[in-house]
This record gives C-alpha cells, structure tokens and sequence, in this order.
C-alpha cells in the first residue's frame, strides 16, 4: 500500500494519497485546491487517481475535490447527508472501499461537523486489521475538533456528538492505532494543535488532554476559550457545500501600474498590503491593510477582509504575489484583480501615501513616561491578556476590533501592540483605514516588553 501525507503550510491542513501499486489506482483524501504534488505523487508511482474523499465539509479552507475530479475524471465520496449540491457518491457508516490491497473502511463520527467521518485503513499485504485512521477534524495530535462551525444552535448536540464519537466510536480501535488527522499547528478548526503530523491513540489516549475529561468538563471545555471564528469560515463553507469554481476560471492576477491600482480603489477594490511591517510602516498606499506575507498570512487575512470583496494586493515582489495568490485562494479569496510592487511607483505619480511609525519597546516606554493620555492598545487574546500586559493598557482583541471597533476617538495617540509586532500591524493598519490619524505600531510586542518592563497580571 502507497501512504503519502501532503501538508500546505499556514492553515495547517493536511491530506492524504492511499494506493495500491498492483492494481495501479489511489484515492486522495482531504485535497487542497492546488493539486499539482497530488498528480505528481501519483505519475511517479504509476498510479490512476481514481477517487477523492472529503471527511467532511471543510469550513477553513477551499476543497480540492472539484479540482481533481476535472483533472483526472475521479469520483468524489462524500458522507450522504452532508447537504452537497454537486454529484458525488454517498458514504455511510460500514461502507467499506477497496482500492487493490489497501481498504478503506467509513465511520461515521459527528461532532466537529453533524456529518463528518472517519477512515480506517486496512493494509492486506500486511494484515486483516487497520492500522490506521484518518481522523479528519475529529481527533488532532494533541487536540480535538471544535463543534461550533454548525451553528450555535446545534453547539449542545455536536458537544455530545463530539464527546461519543472519540469514545465510543474510535474506543473500538486498540492503543497501536496510528492516527493521521486533517489538520495540524496553524489551523483554526482546533486548540492548540500540536506541530506533530501524526500520533497513536495510545498516545493521545493518555496525553491529550481533551481525552481526560469528565462529560461534564468536556462541555465545559468546548462551550468557552474556543478560536476565534475568522470572516471567511462561513464563505468556505457555503463554497464547499455549492462545489468552489475551478482555479482555471478564475481571474489571472496581472501587475497592475501604479495608475491601474489607484483604479482598482476607486472601482470599490480593498488593498492588501502583503510586505513586512517595517516596508509598510515607511510608505503605503493609504486606506491599504497590512497582512504581512507569512505561512499563517491567509488565516490572519481570514480575520480582516470579507472573501466577498475585491481585493488587490500590494507585495515586495512579483513572486511573492504569486505565492500569496496560491495561499489566499485556499482560503477562500477568489476575487483577486492583480498585483502592485513596491510603492515606488505609486510615489513617483505624486499619489498621497500613508505611514505607520513602528515604535520600539524603549521608545514606548518613553513614551508612556511623558504623556499620561498615551494609549496602549493590546489586540491579543485573552489568555494572552490574563498572562501579563502593560499596566493601563486598553485590550480589544483583533477580532473584535475587526468586527466592533473600538470606542476611542480618532484623534487619540495610540500603540498597538501584540505578541511579537504582526497582529498590531494588521491591528493599526486597521485603525489608520478607519481614520484614526495618530497610529503606531510596537515592534517586537509584548514578547520583547516583559524581558525587560514589568507587566500587570488581573
């Protein structure tokens, strides 16, 4: 049996090619939408793909499915009453597909989502039991699905639904069983995912935490402290659920010149600013939003721009456009007019530019010193907030910045602050978009604040 796992960096998203070498066939499970390492994997072993599994309707990224199917002719499985609108062949709990040697046996697991499932593979050249599971959103290395994502109403039900299928639904499976989930570090469909690609149930069993609880802690623990939601869940979902366009319909992102961009703008177009702080904080195109490129750049970017909006992008280089255009579309951001380099260009027209003063710990605590009425806005979390923050400091996490704003007015001196300086960028390049004029952004965050000033602890 052929067992590959594919990882796309940032949202955390894991997937899977199953195949048997003799019968020349492979099933790919959980695809991103850029599949080229998938046709690749299987031109180098020989292989057909000859089927496509989705373990649930994904909420944090757009499905490769549509992609691969036109691709390779595939057909899609999806659990039967999941609510797709596109032709699929339905799964149900004990289904069992055999590809060769390898099979595939379904379970049904809700919880994460009302129809979500799980797959054991059984690989009969070595043996008659599985020997591992795909656990999809269900069990994470370290962690567990959130059962939110259906809609506050069901919360109660899924919590159930979640705390049965990992107890009693994968409690038939004995401790060597290795687990290979759908997500990893970085995604939001979970708490604190571990970074590790796989496990054992052995393992998690008496590791995970989630793994230990009472029914009633259990409840508890997945009715509060969850991620926040970003915008664009609901969009992918909705996407998912429809059947997303193909890639190849899309607009091709061109580079648009400095007059095209200005354009853009006037034409309702949101500017995202894809370059580091400091690069934004010299010069920008004003009223742009600062999501520095990074492997987590589409979850952040999640949290700020609707997916139902224009969006051009402003990067360090044509390149770095490109991959950023790769990494939004998994999320969702398929209305992508073009691409901008640089602000050289958008000076050299005379066009107004914007500014974000980035300003050092040291050069804040000064600050603070001399000015009482100098806020310190901290947009963390609030487990972040609990453990330490500067004393009178003002907190909003980002999200509810995004969503609520903040009760200040525009001509305040304020600094954003974070962890490490990257959601106080986003943060402020916010506030400046919204009309605040006395905006900056703390370098290093609170991470280089408490090594060397004291912090307030509730």
């Amino acid at each position: 049996m052929l067992f590959k796992q594919f990882k796309a960096e940032g949202l955390g998203c894991l997937s899977y090619m199953i195949g048997c070498p003799l019968a020349g066939q492979a099933f790919v499970i959980d695809p991103k939408r850029d599949i080229a390492d998938y046709l690749a994997t299987a031109d180098e072993h020989g292989l057909a793909i000859t089927g496509i599994i989705d373990t649930h309707v994904h909420a944090d990224h757009i499905s490769g499915s549509q992609e691969l199917r036109a691709a390779t002719g595939a057909d899609i499985y999806m659990e039967h009453a999941a609510g797709v609108a596109y032709a699929h062949k339905p799964l149900r709990d004990g289904d069992r597909i055999e590809i060769g040697k390898a099979v595939i046996d379904v379970l049904a697991t809700p919880g994460h989502t009302p129809h979500a499932i799980c797959l054991a593979v059984t690989d009969r050249a070595r043996g008659e039991t599985p020997e591992l599971l795909l656990t999809g959103d269900l069990l994470f290395v370290g962690s567990i699905g959130r059962p939110d994502l259906a809609g506050g109403e069901l919360l109660d039900e899924q919590i159930k639904n979640l705390y049965t299928s990992l107890h009693e639904k994968l409690g038939a499976f004995p401790d060597l069983v290795e687990i290979y989930p759908a997500h990893g570090e970085g995604s939001l469909c979970g708490s604190g995912l571990s970074a590790k690609p796989s496990s054992t149930l052995g393992f998690e069993r008496k590791h995970n935490h989630y793994l230990n609880l009472s029914f009633g802690a259990f409840k508890f623990a997945m009715s509060t402290g969850l991620p926040a939601r970003p915008k664009n869940f609901t969009h992918i979902i909705s996407q998912n659920k429809k059947g997303p366009r193909l890639v190849s319909a899309l607009q091709q992102p061109g580079r648009l010149a400095a007059a095209e961009l200005k354009k853009a703008m006037a034409d309702g177009c949101t500017i995202v600013d894809i370059r580091e702080a400091a690069a934004f904080g010299g010069a920008h195109v004003p009223g742009s939003i600062n999501v520095g490129f990074s492997p987590q750049s589409p979850t952040w970017l999640g949290m700020v721009v609707d997916p139902s909006v224009r969006i051009a992008l402003v990067a360090a280089s044509a390149s770095e456009a490109g991959q950023a255009v790769v990494a939004f579309r998994r999320a969702g951001y398929d209305d992508i007019c073009g691409y901008h380099v640089g602000v050289g260009d958008w000076i050299g027209r005379g066009e107004d530019t914007g500014f974000l003063p980035q300003l050092s710990i040291h050069g804040l605590k000064r600050v603070l010193d001399k000015y009482a009425h100098h806020i310190v806005l901290d947009v963390r979390r609030e487990d972040e907030w609990q453990a330490g923050h500067i004393q009178g400091a003002v907190h909003v996490p980002l999200q509810r910045l995004i969503e609520q704003g903040i009760d200040l007015g525009i001509g305040e001196h304020i600094s954003v602050i974070c962890r490490t300086g990257y959601r106080s960028n986003i943060a402020a390049s916010v506030l400046k978009s919204r009309g605040f004029e006395h905006v900056f952004s703390v370098i290093g965050g609170m991470a280089a604040w408490e090594k060397i000033y004291s912090v307030d602890q509730p």
